[in-house]
C-alpha cells in the first residue's frame, strides 16, 4: 500500500466517528430543545381537541345547520394555518429540509470522491 493508500485509509475512520459523534451531538441538542415544544404542542392539541368537541355539542344542541358548523370549522382552520406563527413553523420546517438535502448531499458527493 503506498502513502496514499494510508493517508486515505486513515481519513475514512476519522470522518465516520467526526459524523457519528456530531450526530449524537444534534439528536440531543434536537430532545433538549424540541421535546419541551412538542410536549406544549401536544398538549396545546389536546385542549383545542376538547373545546372543538364541546363547540360542536353545544351547537348540535341548539339547532344550528350543518352547513354553518362547516362553514364555521373551514373559516378556523384557514386562520389557524395562514396565521404568522404557522407560516413561520413551515418556513423554518422549509429551511431545516433544505439544509439536510445540502447536507446529503455533500456527504454523498464527498464519498464518491473517495471510494475511486
Amino acid at each position: 500500500m503506498g502513502m496514499a493508500g494510508l493517508v486515505t485509509a486513515g481519513r475514512r475512520p476519522r470522518r465516520l466517528v467526526g459524523i457519528a459523534v456530531l450526530s449524537v451531538a444534534a439528536a440531543v441538542v434536537a430532545v433538549v430543545f424540541l421535546l419541551p415544544l412538542a410536549i406544549e404542542g401536544f398538549v396545546r392539541l389536546l385542549d383545542l381537541t376538547l373545546n372543538a368537541c364541546v363547540w360542536l355539542a353545544a351547537s348540535l344542541s341548539n339547532g344550528t345547520d350543518v352547513w354553518t358548523i362547516l362553514r364555521a370549522i373551514g373559516r378556523a382552520t384557514a386562520y389557524v394555518l395562514l396565521s404568522t406563527r404557522a407560516l413561520s413553523i413551515v418556513g423554518a420546517l422549509v429551511l431545516v429540509g433544505a439544509a439536510a438535502l445540502y447536507g446529503l448531499q455533500r456527504l454523498l458527493g464527498s464519498e464518491g470522491e473517495f471510494s475511486r
